[in-house]
């Protein structure tokens, strides 16, 4: 009789950032940790969000158990509400990330079969597999390791972690159990790369702290802090800042109230009464007594902080003597984005500060010396990095060969590329679909179809451009806009709809601020989204838009 055979399926989250989503079977019998969403590249308009693509798994022929979550990060957990009603399968996590989980479901009216993942050692059986969560530290609460206890070894997918020597919460990456797991034998260490291209070990989350209390606390005006709104370590850490300087917090951003209610039903955030003032009640709070915590440290054209910066927020204003602090870091190709926000900051007459001018954010994840420590506890006869770009995955396995595994223990295969181990060793298998798919609204396209996914949006609803010229310096409209559509009307009635139209995007962009509409990529994503929402309204089309925005 053969020996059982592993196989692994990367399906995001390999050779990329995001939308992490690994398979892993021996012979037939299989589980899935993490399904995550990526965020859509520039020039991808229209998309809200990028999912693994699952198609594959039916040709794969696997009997899959469950679903394994190591923690609630968007990129490791976004994918449910969109793939879960097809996989239907179980779900297993820790307390937090269940709970968001279920918040993130319900929104969808999706109910879900949802477990807790033991953290304690205690070990839970799915199918032939015995499982169970590891604690290890990450920027948001209960991140696990998973480890998979298969009749050919244990099975390690230590998703995001870090060794934090003070943890916030008093929860430490649970070393002696890695060491334990390591006795045992190891089979595979599938683990996080991101951080693979630097070296040394990354400083607590506790610094932080003190660094936020002393920004605030030279502050005259009003202080507003934005970070990642999953983060309620740096969320305790913003509200004793507030506290200790005796300002009261409000919260601008629906994910971030959302998170801390999470959080504080579960009495995993502490926040002292009196403390927490309704955003629309600011009004009243005299601005050295006032701290927001806002979403949008990215940039994001909608969110709270953007809003606050072009003077789009309703009854809060930006002004002299106010300080934004950005407790967060630039996720990679959105400078860009961040810098015009910045800019936006600076013309209202506040002041910033940020991660390059004091120790105002830490990364949740290893640098070379921890990932080295990871791999020294466990021991594997294999080992895997996953979790990064191309760059990542090499740098990651280098530090595995300097710590002692054999070159040819080590693999690297990005997302579509099966890995196989068995008696002959670790080698790559077969590959297999592994694309994207693009999420807008309820609508889900491949990427891999881009062509024919055009072709099915313009032959649904048809495709309007719209050609709208404007002032750069002044900000302002300079002409009525023009539009032109293909396929969207009967031709009887297409010219009195998009004269109709083009007044209502007119008087639309005539109302909009003007240093808003001076930034060329949001006026065109504002253009795009106002029509789309207008034909869907008044002809019950949604066609694709093309804006065309010309500056002189």
């Amino acid at each position: 009789m053969s020996k059982p055979v592993l196989r692994c399926f990367p399906f995001g989250g390999v050779g990329e950032f995001g939308k992490n989503m690994m398979v892993y079977a021996i012979d037939d019998d299989a589980v899935i940790v993490d399904c995550g969403m990526g965020f859509p590249e520039p020039g991808q308009h229209g998309v809200d969000i990028v999912v693994p693509d699952i198609s594959a798994l039916d040709e794969l022929g696997l009997h899959i158990h469950a679903m394994l979550l190591t923690h609630g990060h968007e990129d490791h957990i976004g994918g449910l509400p969109h793939l879960l009603p097809r996989l239907n399968l179980p779900v297993y996590g820790s307390e937090v990330t269940i709970a968001l989980v279920r918040a993130k479901l319900s929104e969808r009216g999706y109910r879900g079969d949802l477990n807790l993942l033991p953290d304690d050692g205690t070990q839970v059986d799915v199918g032939p597999f015995k499982v169970e969560g590891v604690p290890v530290t990450h920027s948001i609460m209960d991140a696990v390791s998973v480890a998979i206890h298969t009749e050919l070894g244990v099975i390690i997918h230590t998703g995001d972690f870090k060794f934090d020597p003070a943890p916030i919460d008093g929860r430490a990456t649970a070393i002696h159990r890695f060491s334990q797991l390591g006795d045992q034998g190891v089979l595979l260490l599938a683990s996080d790369s991101t951080n693979a291209t630097r070296s040394g070990s990354g400083a607590s989350e506790r610094v932080v702290g003190p660094a936020l209390k002393q920004a605030v606390s030279q502050c005259s005006g009003k202080v507003v802090v934005t970070t990642f709104a999953s983060n309620m370590f740096r969320i305790q850490q913003i509200v004793d800042a507030a506290v200790a300087c005796g300002r009261r917090v409000a919260v601008a951003g629906r994910s971030l109230e959302r998170n801390m209610d999470i959080t504080r039903n579960l009495n995993r955030l502490n926040v002292p009464a009196g403390t927490m003032v309704d955003i629309k009640q600011t009004e009243g709070i005299a601005a050295h007594e006032l701290l927001i915590i806002a979403t949008g440290s990215q940039g994001e054209s909608r969110a709270a902080l953007a809003r606050l910066a072009q003077d789009r927020f309703t009854g809060l204003k930006l002004g002299q003597g106010d300080l934004v602090i950005f407790s967060s870091s630039s996720i990679p190709g959105n400078e860009r984005v961040i810098a015009g926000l910045y800019n936006h900051i600076y013309r209202r007459g506040a002041r910033i500060m940020h991660a390059g001018q004091a120790p105002l954010h830490v990364s949740g994840h290893a640098q070379a010396h921890e990932l080295k420590m990871m791999i020294q506890l466990t021991r594997p006869d294999y080992f895997y990095p996953v979790h990064g770009e191309y760059r990542n995955l090499i740098e990651h396995r280098d530090l595995a060969v300097a710590t002692g595994i054999a070159f040819d223990h080590s693999v690297i295969a990005e997302n579509g590329y099966s890995v196989i181990i068995d008696e002959q060793g670790v080698r790559h298998g077969p590959e297999f679909h592994a694309g994207a798919v693009f999420v807008d609204g309820d609508s889900r396209d491949e990427i891999d179809d881009l062509v024919l996914r055009d072709r099915r949006v313009l032959a649904g609803d048809g495709m309007i451009s719209v050609t709208v010229l404007l002032s750069r310096h002044e900000g302002r409209l300079l002409s009525e806009p023009e539009l032109v559509a293909r396929g969207v009307l009967h031709e009887d009635v297409s010219d009195d709809v998009l004269s109709a139209a083009g007044k209502a995007l007119q008087q639309f962009l005539e109302g909009m601020d003007r240093e808003w509409l001076a930034d060329m990529d949001s006026a065109k994503e504002e253009v795009r989204l106002f029509l789309r929402r207008w034909c869907k309204k008044h002809i019950g089309r949604r066609p694709m838009v093309l804006p065309v925005i010309l500056a002189v």
